[in-house]
């Protein structure tokens, strides 16, 4: 049986059940926030705007909830969990109601902004109940698989209901379903929670309220900086000069705050643990080069030509290996907590044998079964690195500075996202570019292999019954759009070996500081015993 803090007498006995609706909940929740990355040119064609606009307004909940969460942790301590999470999911509906009408891209931005603020209340209660549910000895590990698990696999899950909505009407009509998850997720609050926690509610002792208006401003700032600065050409936009100083002004008081308040919002002092600092490097490394799987996902729309079905059908082979490793990771961790390091160790090296993978096999013509392999891949070694991380670096922060390290665990994860949408971006145009003069430098009216080519586009076409000065142009237009493609798919290809060669760099290192540990470890076996 279940202790009753959160929960009603009755549903108490069934634990199991339990854990599950604080998913389906947690679910709602995260719903809101992931809920157009397979469906972005709808947004775009709906709003009118430039790809960099969607992906600010997609990443722009982030910002929202870092900025809580340092609150958050206080908040959820201080209200009624049951009122708290029918406040957070009103709050939800209303957001999505208006969204469902309005056609300004800023005010879009805006109550994305607040999305992200409504995610973080609601996902800080479900963390703390899923953790009431579980054996002491547990909590950490099985909750944070459980809870983290899910954010990771949630934007390929709710992308399957997209995609279906897309197709069968109005985009916009996702934002009702949407509502009618927040409806599901209000009636088992009601049924599950206490009218009244059995908890005594934690005074809200002098919450920096300054330092988190500075740290969202900087926060969105720095967003909009490494969003728009690739397309701006950096700092030669006067916007970006200007937003990038503001961001960096407001961080840095943000910082100095925290160091001069007795209760910070975070704790710096965690930055003095070398061994946190080196988690918090493999935790930015890892999401960054994660986020590969959206240029395999990319390719298949833009030059496989799939539909949003067709990617989101692959992409299960991704959850999939997600869940299978998780479960892996969970239980090696549960029998010997000195397999972490050998998960790490693991985890890196089967995203090196992705990367690997698709830069020798990446084609113009790869089918859906083709491409499972490597999804699943970066599935699994994703599940292999998630949960082991975020312990990792749980484990690594000085347990006198309370909630921090999870904290800085979701900056890291901003920072990574945001640097591999800005890095990504860049080497694609400068690759793209290269690849593109290589082809041109060859495409001169003298070379045989262009006539060839040429004089084969133009024999179908004539044989399908065009003249022979439209057979000329669409030769023409037949070719320079092979070249872009090969330029892409090379572009991609390059992308992968850089990727491959940084996770060779991490295994290598990690193999380093096991065999140090392994010599240090002999050293202390061996020591002479005082007499």
């Amino acid at each position: 049986m279940l202790p009753t803090i959160y929960f009603n007498d009755r549903l108490s006995r069934y634990p199991g059940l339990v854990r599950v609706l604080l998913i389906v909940i947690l679910f709602a929740a995260i719903s809101q926030f992931a809920s157009f990355g397979f469906i972005q040119a709808h947004v775009l064609s709906f709003y009118g705007a430039q790809p960099e606009d969607i992906s600010f307004a997609l990443q722009i909940p982030y910002a929202g909830i870092i900025t809580t969460l340092p609150v958050q942790f206080r908040l959820v301590r201080y209200f009624n969990t049951r009122s708290y999470l029918l406040t957070a999911f009103l709050a939800g509906i209303l957001l999505n109601m208006i969204s469902a009408y309005i056609h300004d891209l800023v005010l879009f931005s805006i109550l994305r902004f607040l999305t992200g603020v409504v995610t973080c209340i609601i996902a800080g209660c479900m963390l703390m109940a899923i953790f009431s549910t579980l054996a002491a000895s547990k909590r950490m590990l099985v909750g944070v698989s459980l809870f983290f698990s899910l954010i990771l696999t949630c934007g390929l899950i709710i992308g399957i209901g997209a995609s279906r909505v897309v197709l069968q009407t109005d985009w916009t009509a996702l934002f009702y379903a949407l509502i009618g998850l927040q409806v599901v997720a209000i009636l088992l609050c009601l049924f599950i929670f206490n009218t009244r926690t059995a908890v005594r509610p934690y005074p809200l002792y002098q919450i920096d309220w300054t330092g988190c208006i500075l740290f969202m401003f900087g926060a969105a700032g720095i967003a909009f900086v490494m969003i728009y600065g690739p397309k701006r050409y950096w700092m030669d936009d006067p916007a970006i000069r200007f937003t990038a100083i503001t961001a960096i002004t407001l961080l840095a008081l943000f910082l100095i705050r925290q160091t001069a308040l007795k209760r910070p919002l975070i704790d710096l002092r965690v930055f003095r643990s070398g061994k946190f600092i080196f988690a918090i490097v493999l935790m930015v490394l890892f999401w960054g080069i994660k986020d590969t799987i959206n240029l395999v996902y990319g390719y298949s729309a833009g030059v496989l030509g799939w539909s949003a079905a067709d990617i989101v059908n692959a992409g299960l082979y991704n959850i999939a290996g997600v869940i299978i490793a998780t479960f892996i990771a969970v239980k090696l961790i549960q029998a010997n907590k000195q397999n972490l390091p050998k998960l790490l160790l693991a985890g890196f090296a089967v995203l090196f044998f992705y990367h690997l993978w698709v830069y020798l096999y990446l084609t113009p013509d790869l089918s859906v079964n083709e491409l499972r392999i490597p999804v699943f891949l970066q599935g699994f070694g994703c599940g292999l690195l998630f949960v082991p991380l975020t312990v990792f670096c749980m484990a690594a922060a000085p347990p006198n500075t309370g909630l921090t390290g999870i904290i800085i665990c979701t900056y890291a994860r901003f920072i990574a996202v945001l640097n591999s949408i800005a890095g990504f971006y860049m080497l694609q145009l400068n690759y793209n570019q290269q690849f593109k003069l290589g082809f041109l430098a060859r495409l001169i009216p003298g070379n045989d292999l262009l006539l060839q080519r040429l004089e084969l586009y133009k024999g179908l076409l004539v044989s399908k019954g065009y003249t022979a000065d439209a057979a000329t142009g669409i030769s023409n237009m037949l070719i320079a759009r092979s070249s872009g493609i090969q330029s892409q798919l090379l572009t991609f290809r390059a992308i992968f070996l850089l990727a491959a060669l940084l996770m060779a760099i991490i295994v290598i290192v990690l193999l380093i500081f096991a065999i140090i540990n392994l010599f240090k470890a002999a050293d202390t076996t061996n020591a002479p015993t005082a007499p």
